[in-house]
């Protein structure tokens, strides 16, 4: 059983205008969006359309859908992909900042961060509100290749370390 599709007609300057961005140039998920609200506006289904255009009929009931709520202007725009970033480029600043700090810098009482130890100041001093260990290695990694190499080597000498420079 279809589904039933409360989509506004589209007024005939609209109709216009749509002709006139079909002769034009366009992207081929911009051109499927102006068919299919072309093909609406004829009194075709949304199952019917979908067959025509060779899609899905989910994906023409959300064209119609963006017709309807944005006009031809959303019809036209790409959509985002992904999820948004959950840290902001301040935040990497501060992550890549302190990465290349000592902890004793801090006031801490060791030598040389680990993810997990450098993860908890984050989260503590609220620069962070939420990150994983794996995140953080890969934040650090893309961020500055300095600060990800210092975070490594943070000039922490290791007992083992100091035991074979003094000898």
């Amino acid at each position: 059983m279809a589904r039933p599709l409360t989509v506004r007609p589209a007024t005939p300057e609209e109709l216009a205008q749509l002709h006139r961005l079909l002769e034009q140039p366009l992207q081929p998920w911009q051109r499927r969006r102006l068919e299919a609200t072309l093909l609406h506006a004829a009194g075709h289904t949304a199952q019917d359309i979908a067959a025509l255009l060779g899609v899905h009929v989910n994906t023409v009931y959300a064209d119609l859908r963006l017709f309807h709520r944005h006009r031809l202007g959303g019809l036209l725009k790409r959509r985002s992909l992904g999820a948004p970033p959950r840290l902001t480029s301040p935040q990497r600043r501060a992550i890549c900042r302190l990465a290349q700090q000592s902890p004793g810098e801090l006031g801490l009482p060791y030598g040389r961060w680990s993810l997990a130890k450098f993860r908890d100041y984050l989260l503590r001093h609220r620069i962070v509100s939420a990150i994983s260990r794996e995140h953080l290695r890969r934040v650090l990694k893309k961020g500055d290749t300095r600060s990800a190499a210092s975070f490594a080597n943070s000039g922490a000498r290791t007992p083992t370390a100091a035991a074979s420079s003094t000898g």
